[in-house]
């Protein structure tokens, strides 16, 4: 999780460097066949690449299933990008936590307990008053459709958190399989709705990083700590991401964080907190004896 910290805190600072001289599609596009360049050829020379002719359809039409989330995720994200500043779109993407936790009791059936309805309530009021600025009465958010792809990103990456870790299948080949499909899908994206384009050196080192970072190594290394822990431990220990976002955007973009936005980050955290009381108390119980 800590090597994740790292990954997701330069996500938010890196894309927006990378996407100045393309399009979201663009970059959707170079970031997923670049990572589907490189774990192509990791899965021929370690032999894992074999495994694929022994899937049935049913896995790879689940597979295609659990692909698409994370798919809409970077594509509402990187679309975001273009229209709000990096901070803006940061802290509304880190409502995935509370996302996390909203699908897990409608698909998994965990129990809707009044700490989960007021960390959801919380973390939706940190929204509102992100987008209105703190003036609900005279609201006029910066971009709202920058807004709305922002929480849209959350979202996907919350359902797509809690899809994946009902997939039974082997974890790499999973991992590949996401990728390809998210390769052809933003393939078909370029072809519709902008065109293809070579990026520049300092472009093509941003889609690098994003590839690795994110996607080779942060599929396999998200799912990892779901799979040994619970969603709610999971989405306690990313409340940290946001400072070290702030961090990066701080010493790459020279962007400023708004009181506003740190009232709005602050709900967000609070809520994210909130619901993780079992953990605490659990953790705190552990310690004491």
């Amino acid at each position: 999780m800590l090597i994740l910290l790292i990954f997701w805190g330069s996500f938010a600072a890196v894309s927006k460097l990378t996407i100045k001289n393309m399009d979201g599609f663009q970059l959707l596009f170079a970031q997923f066949a670049a990572a589907f360049a490189i774990m192509t050829i990791m899965y021929i020379i370690n032999g894992d690449i074999r495994k694929l002719s022994n899937l049935s359809v049913k896995q790879v039409v689940l597979t295609v299933l659990f692909a698409l989330p994370s798919f809409l995720y970077y594509l509402f994200y990187f679309l975001s990008l273009k229209l709000i500043p990096a901070i803006e779109a940061s802290i509304l993407n880190y409502l995935f936590p509370v996302f996390i936790i909203l699908f897990s009791i409608i698909i998994d059936r965990e129990k809707m307990q009044m700490y989960k309805i007021g960390a959801i309530l919380l973390g939706f009021a940190g929204v509102v008053v992100i987008i209105t600025g703190g003036n609900l009465h005279s609201a006029r958010p910066t971009n709202i459709q920058g807004d709305v792809l922002a929480i849209c990103a959350a979202v996907s990456w919350g359902m797509f958190s809690v899809l994946g870790r009902r997939n039974p299948m082997d974890l790499q080949i999973s991992n590949y399989l996401s990728v390809a499909i998210s390769f052809l899908l933003s393939l078909v994206c370029v072809l519709l709705f902008s065109r293809f384009r070579a990026p520049d050196p300092p472009s093509l080192l941003g889609i690098l990083w994003l590839s690795l970072s994110n996607i080779v190594l942060g599929y396999y290394l998200w799912f990892k700590v779901l799979k040994l822990t619970s969603a709610a431990m999971a989405s306690s220990m990313s409340f940290i991401t946001p400072f070290v976002t702030f961090l990066f955007i701080a010493l790459l973009l020279n962007e400023k964080i708004t009181g506003v936005q740190l009232a709005g980050l602050a709900l967000v955290i609070a809520g994210l907190l909130l619901q993780n009381i079992p953990f605490f108390m659990h953790l705190r119980e552990k310690f004491w004896t």
